[in-house]
């Protein structure tokens, strides 16, 4: 399996990225249905699956989305998307003690679907 960017999302990032550049001061309204694009979620579970991403507070890990399906797993994430359907679950907060008594926050993603939305 590839890690390269796909052409469409190569096309896709260059065309906002020309119009950035173009007009700094235009507002990008209407990204929302360019996440539920096929490509762009199927790119995105091959990305999380080869960085080894872990299961969030949901539990529900690759192994699980396999034997689901992933066309299938895909598709309903992206109707759920498309109809604005998605709400995400709680994320799971962990104060890390660190040296001098200050913590650092870590934040696990809350589950599979929330990280494959975050990699573009």
């Amino acid at each position: 399996m590839s890690l390269a960017t796909p052409g469409s999302i190569q096309k896709l990032q260059a065309a906002l990225h020309a119009k950035a550049k173009e007009e700094p001061d235009f507002r990008f309204y209407l990204l929302y249905d360019k996440v539920y694009r096929k490509d762009v979620l199927e790119h995105a579970y091959a990305r999380c699956k080869a960085n080894k991403g872990a299961a969030g507070v949901d539990g529900e890990r690759f192994e699980d989305v396999e034997a689901y399906g992933i066309e299938r797993w895909i598709g309903e994430l992206a109707e759920t998307l498309r109809k604005k359907m998605y709400q995400p679950q709680a994320v799971k907060r962990v104060y890390i003690p660190k040296p001098g008594g200050k913590c650092a926050l870590w934040v696990s993603p809350p589950y599979a679907i929330g990280s494959c939305r975050r990699q573009r």
